[in-house]
């Protein structure tokens, strides 16, 4: 008998998923569904939004090729010598799980034997009035290019004399990592467009009281000081109330001007989930057991930023990072194999791998059971783990031509 497994979602989670089980199964067929044709590699996503591409008439230059493929790789390629995988393009817009039957936008049905959920996140508002229409999010390939042009235009249209006020409203992993990198983007801009130095200003506003809300006491004092240095400046402890055209306004009364808005301050889980009729936990995540199955079925698992997987050790939710969405992949496709072949499941292990945090330039931060140190090394470890993450999906030929040209370019913005 051939069993189908079918996946939602070719993020992280689900795309590794696809991977383990197409070459240790030989008893069933996947199809990863997905309703982009890409697949997004969410780490160098701040790269692209502050890379500099000289403009060419008539034509984008090549570099930028080797830019979006450094973030996004087309699924159909990653899955194509994997011959017991079926990428389909389709959104997905509920799931009969009695029949066992995932319900696509088109009409169409695709039955499964066992279920893995991992549509990923997108960003959260907060139904703060007017900010999706005004903001900028950092979330996919295409959101990147969107921040890097709008900056771009606020350098070209704005008086020489006006100081270009960018705010990243957001002071985690995303906008600190965005944030370092941005300031030597807006020193070449200021450069092109012949406008003199300290003509510009970069602001962190964020709710909580330091940044890395998630990150040890080291880490939030390590990363203030290197992007304090960089003239970057902070508002913490106040949370944005409402945008209008060119203000944030904040909920202690006072109003922010700016020209460019980052909003970089939380995630949710996709809206798929609103569509599931099961019981969902902070921030719209699906609720998971021990084995990571979705409750309250034993052949549906749920995988990476959708799900609201407890700690038990610490009982608090796992971080929405790629780490924790890896691991969990590992033991999901783990668990199926178990599923089919009427062994018990085993439970899922949490572990902390620990935090590299690249702050612009060629300097990053590490921290890993009670190791730290800062600078050139862990800059070279981050680019070490993209280079291991693109070879577990590609394999190493691909992986190498890929991360090369990426690094290149990364390089000569640096």
């Amino acid at each position: 008998m051939v069993y189908e497994v079918v996946i939602i979602g070719g993020g992280v989670g689900g795309a590794r998923v696809a991977k383990i089980l197409s070459k240790e199964a030989r008893s069933f067929h996947i199809t990863l569904i997905d309703k982009n044709r890409y697949h997004t590699f969410h780490p160098n996503l701040y790269e692209v939004a502050t890379s500099y591409l000289p403009e060419v008439y008539g034509h984008m230059p090549i570099d930028f090729l080797d830019l979006k493929f450094s973030a996004i790789y087309p699924l159909e390629e990653i899955f194509w010598d994997d011959v017991g995988v079926t990428f389909l393009e389709g959104e997905v817009v509920g799931v009969d799980f009695k029949k066992q039957k995932v319900n696509l936008k088109n009409g169409e049905e695709r039955h499964y034997d066992a279920l893995v959920v991992g549509a990923g996140s997108e960003t959260n508002y907060f139904g703060i009035p007017r900010l999706y229409e005004k903001a900028l999010p950092l979330k996919t390939f295409y959101d990147a290019m969107l921040v890097r042009n709008a900056i771009d235009e606020a350098f070209w249209e704005a008086p020489k004399n006006h100081i270009i006020k960018i705010i990243i409203a957001g002071g985690g992993f995303t906008g600190c990592e965005f944030a370092g990198e941005l300031i030597g983007f807006l020193k070449k801009l200021a450069e092109v467009h012949g406008r003199p130095k300290n003509s510009y200003e970069c602001l962190i506003v964020e709710a909580a009281p330091s940044l890395l809300g998630s990150a040890s006491n080291w880490i939030q004092k390590k990363a203030k000081k290197r992007l304090e240095s960089m003239g970057i400046k902070f508002k913490f402890g106040v949370a944005a109330k409402s945008v209008s055209d060119g203000t944030l306004a904040l909920a202690d009364g006072t109003s922010l001007p700016y020209d460019v808005l980052i909003w970089t301050a939380g995630v949710k889980a996709g809206g798929l989930t609103d569509n599931l009729n099961l019981k969902l936990a902070k921030a719209s995540c699906l609720l998971v057991d021990e084995y990571l199955r979705i409750m309250p079925y034993e052949n549906v698992f749920g995988v990476g930023d959708i799900t609201y997987c407890v700690d038990e050790a610490i009982g608090k939710a796992l971080p929405m990072v790629a780490s924790v969405a890896i691991r969990e992949a590992k033991y999901i496709a783990e668990n199926i194999l178990r599923l089919f072949s009427k062994k018990t499941p085993i439970k899922y292990k949490p572990h902390y791998a620990g935090f590299v945090i690249p702050l612009g330039g060629k300097y990053a931060l590490f921290e890993s059971h009670g190791i730290r140190f800062a600078g050139f090394l862990p800059w070279i470890l981050k680019q070490l783990i993209a280079l291991h993450y693109w070879s577990t999906l590609l394999g190493w030929r691909r992986a190498f031509q890929i991360w090369q040209k990426g690094l290149e370019i990364y390089r000569r913005n640096d």
